[in-house]
């Protein structure tokens, strides 16, 4: 009984594989300002994804914008290796005298006078004050 030959590897020849290439780029990466900018009109994602499509013709789903704006926003706070070898190839220049701040996502409102009320005035066990 003959088998046919299968075109696979043996086990201790090497197998040749691809390395290197670009790595993966989001479709949104180049838009993240835009998005940025929507969040800080206060759009919902539903607007920001239908506004995606509408004026940038990206097809995506609401949770692929939040998804990639929440992560996009906790790298922008730690600096990584490759954006250091990034800014010394010439396309900005580097700052290593600003520390890493986290991104202002949108103003905060002004923090209201807190006015603490009289111990005095405070009858815990008064039955009229029921």
């Amino acid at each position: 009984m003959s088998h046919p030959q299968l075109n696979v590897p043996a086990m201790n020849e090497a197998v040749q594989r691809k390395r290197g290439g670009k790595a993966f780029q989001s479709v949104l990466t180049p838009h993240f300002d835009f998005i940025r900018e929507q969040r800080q009109r206060r759009k919902a994602w539903r607007e920001i994804a239908e506004s995606l499509a509408a004026e940038k013709g990206i097809r995506v789903c609401l949770h692929t914008v939040y998804y990639f704006y929440k992560r996009r926003l906790r790298h922008l706070g730690r600096p990584h290796w490759e954006d250091a070898a990034v800014s010394s190839a010439g396309r900005q220049p580097a700052t290593a005298s600003t520390p890493s701040q986290k991104p202002i996502l949108a103003a905060t409102p002004p923090q209201r006078e807190f006015r603490r009320p009289n111990a005095q005035d405070i009858k815990l066990n008064d039955p009229t004050k029921v």
